[in-house]
């Protein structure tokens, strides 16, 4: 079954994964499962040791794969990458945006979205130490990667909560975290949005403040997702359901221990324990366990991808999905 959804929405023309396309898509002979007998799955991941990605990225550590029987290569990308990785067939399944995959599909990238990773907006407002409410903001300069961007989205979903008009707010495109972080405390930008590991960083370390949560301006919608190379889901549906149902079960595992959680994070990954501990007691609980996208989230979904495009209503698609319990 494939439930779609449309919504309103504007922004940036971004189609650079369309050319990629001809490249093919999908998974060879080596890779596949059940079409050649193999358990490796490849899932390339948009930002590196990043929390909601952490049963993927630290899955040796945890355990998540070994009673599955898989073998699940990392393959490290970028959000801007992500589309010409898997329109080049270097991947089978995406963790990324879920905004970002969709426009990827959209592009002509045979894959569809089949689970949640993190339905919740899991970005902070941050801002210069001594900013005391989002309302402070305005008239300030933005910090954001690039046009398009999901922290460009928060902040201008934010500016139209609060009723501003555009001449009462800027943004400067920065490229990286820490290209935004250096320019919040040079005081040439005002505020940015991050997710929460960089955010509560930032405050652990006295560089910023966070002022409020971005879903309370963005609404219903979906950070995080998989996607599923179409060729891949169609040749190995067991091998699809096995990689989900071993992900999910060590995403129930953390939240029900979060120490282990916790140690990768701090052992492996470098991050300050107090960061950590505050992650796992505030964002770890959000992650997904089921990968349900609601028919709300899918509307987000949608207006996130408008924003994107800069596209009218009619010229909006539909966003492609397939919940992963059902693919067949």
């Amino acid at each position: 079954m494939i439930r779609t959804t449309r919504r309103r929405a504007a922004a940036l023309l971004s189609l650079s994964t369309a050319s990629l396309v001809l490249a093919g898509c999908g998974s060879d002979d080596e890779t596949s499962g059940e079409g050649s007998g193999s358990t490796t799955v490849r899932v390339a991941t948009s930002v590196s040791n990043s929390f909601p990605f952490i049963a993927v990225q630290a899955g040796e550590t945890l355990g998540t794969w070994d009673e599955s029987g898989l073998d699940v290569e990392v393959v490290e990308g970028t959000t801007p990458t992500i589309g010409q990785i898997m329109a080049g067939g270097d991947a089978d399944i995406a963790l990324a945006g879920a905004g970002s995959e969709a426009v990827s599909i959209r592009s002509g990238v045979p894959m569809t979205i089949v689970a949640s990773n993190l339905s919740y907006w899991d970005q902070r407002i941050i801002a210069s130490p001594g900013t005391t409410s989002v309302e402070d903001l305005k008239g300030g300069n933005f910090g954001i990667t690039g046009a398009g961007s999901p922290g460009e989205y928060t902040m201008v979903r934010m500016a139209e909560e609060l009723g501003w008009s555009e001449s009462d707010y800027t943004f400067t495109s920065l490229g990286n975290l820490s290209s935004l972080t250096a320019a919040l405390q040079a005081g040439s930008i005002d505020a940015f949005a991050w997710s929460s590991q960089a955010a509560f960083q930032m405050e652990e370390s006295g560089d910023g403040v966070i002022l409020a949560p971005g879903s309370d301006f963005v609404g219903e919608n979906v950070l995080q997702a998989f996607a599923v190379v179409d060729s891949f889901a169609q040749e190995n549906p067991d091998t699809v359901r096995t990689f989900f149902e071993a992900y999910f079960e060590t995403v129930e595992r953390m939240q029900a221990e979060p120490q282990l959680f916790i140690d990768v994070l701090v052992n492996e990954w470098d991050v300050p324990q107090p960061v950590a501990e505050r992650l796992a007691a505030e964002s770890l609980p959000e992650l997904s366990t089921d990968g349900t996208i609601t028919d709300e989230e899918l509307a987000g979904i949608q207006d996130t991808v408008g924003f994107t495009l800069d596209m009218s209503a009619d010229e909006v698609d539909d966003v492609k999905f397939t919940e992963w319990t059902e693919l067949s």
